[in-house]
């Protein structure tokens, strides 16, 4: 039911005459409000109703309806950034739901109670309900079990990491391991999951415990991104693409700090310095140590210059997949900064030989066919300024003609050579 029918409802009913009636509407009304809210007010509304509601379905009288009152009181706190009030009442709903509701209700409360405890910074209390939790529906297999169990391992997993001791990150793993087994492979908790996974195995990695290896975070990540992505999760996408640069940073194979600079790029591209400040903070440290790495490795040049130094060392897969996304969010962010990373880009390509050019070239046109027409304008535009500033505009002319030739067929390569003409391009 939308919002609009549930005031409906609540507005027909006579609270002194019809009581009851009125606190389950209002509550139905609240929920609806907290998880559609868009401002801080929408919360304090649904507040304002779960308040009453509460005040007449009373512990003595519905200690179960009560509970859920009070729980949905609780995520709401939980929203306005009061964890604090939160852990009280998720701890007095499982005591009145403790006995009198099925395993799997309970334990969703022991999970919320759980997460609550860790968010104000006591994780220590948050292992024993969430093992509670999991001891309840360990052995169901039904959807809302599974869902249930993930929770809990996952918050028992974020609980464990917090704690940060070599026998907690190891616990840590484990469940983050066991709650990725119980979740189907495109669910977003299995993101959550193999991000987790990846950043305990890098702690412990550095801790020197030889079990794991980096390229084991590395796999996790990559896993996580693959379900966390910039479309369906931006935020969460760049909090991984750093954690990425973060492990290429410290394996630091062939071409690492490149792939750590590529991925760290992509999280500030992300990030909103006014909404995710510290995250944004964060990288851009990241960003600034590691061209001082590649500074004093000898590795001089542009940002740009980097990319296409790691485009030209990695395989297709890889390459394709960096393009892709570079050139997704540069479409995004459109305008100025669309043409400025796009000739930041081309003046790069046309700075390496014809071979490496004609490679890159070979991943990035099939991207730029499945963008909007301005990244393929803007593009178009800067390879021939490029060719037309390198000194070796023939060659390249050549070489962009032959890709257009190979990859392209019937009106996608007549519209490309006419973008391209359009700038000046001419045909060999």
């Amino acid at each position: 039911m939308t919002i609009e029918h549930l005031e409906a409802e609540l507005g027909s009913v006579e609270i002194a005459s019809e009581p009851d009636r009125w606190a389950f509407a209002a509550y139905r009304l609240a929920l609806a409000k907290s998880e559609t809210a868009r401002h801080d007010d929408d919360v304090r509304d649904a507040l304002r109703l779960l308040d009453k509601s509460a005040r007449i379905l009373t512990p003595a009288r519905s200690p179960v309806e009560h509970a859920r009152v009070i729980t949905a009181a609780a995520n709401c706190h939980r929203q306005l950034g009061r964890s604090e009030r939160a852990v009280g009442l998720f701890d007095a709903a499982v005591r009145l739901l403790d006995g009198r509701v099925p395993g799997p209700e309970l334990a969703a409360s022991l999970v919320n109670q759980g997460l609550a405890s860790a968010e104000v910074g006591r994780p220590a209390d948050a292992i024993e309900p969430l093992g509670r939790a999991l001891a309840l529906v360990d052995s169901a297999d039904d959807d809302e079990a599974r869902r249930v169990r993930a929770a809990a391992r996952i918050n028992r997993a974020q609980a464990l990491q917090a704690m940060a001791d070599r026998a907690s990150l190891c616990g840590a793993i484990e469940d983050y391991a066991e709650a990725m087994a119980d979740l189907d492979d495109g669910a977003p908790q299995r993101g959550i999951a193999a991000h987790g996974l990846g950043t305990a195995i890098l702690e412990l990695v550095a801790r020197g415990d030889a079990r794991w290896t980096i390229d084991d975070a590395i796999g996790a990540f990559h896993s996580s991104a693959l379900i966390l992505t910039v479309n369906a999760f931006p935020f969460q996408h760049a909090m991984v693409q750093h954690s990425l640069a973060v492990a290429y940073e410290r394996r630091a194979s062939p071409f690492d700090l490149q792939r750590a600079m590529a991925r760290v790029e992509i999280a500030l591209w992300i990030f909103d310095p006014r909404l995710h400040a510290a995250q944004w903070r964060t990288a851009a440290d990241t960003l600034d140590r590691l061209e001082q790495r590649l500074r004093a490795d000898g590795a001089e040049g542009t940002r740009a210059d980097h990319l296409v130094a790691l485009l030209v060392a990695a395989d297709e897969i890889e390459r394709r997949s960096l393009l892709r996304e570079r050139l997704l969010l540069a479409s995004r962010a459109g305008g100025e900064r669309l043409r400025r990373d796009v000739t930041g880009l081309a003046d790069a390509v046309t700075a390496i030989s014809p071979d490496e050019y004609e490679a890159v070239l070979r991943s990035m046109l099939p991207v730029l066919m499945e963008l909007p027409e301005a990244v393929l304008d803007s593009t178009c535009a800067a390879l021939c300024a490029a060719h037309r500033e390198s000194g070796r505009q023939e060659v390249f002319d050549e070489r962009l003609d032959r890709v257009v030739h190979d990859l392209l067929f019937g009106p996608q390569r007549v519209r490309v050579r006419d973008i391209l003409e359009a700038n000046g391009w001419v045909r060999p």
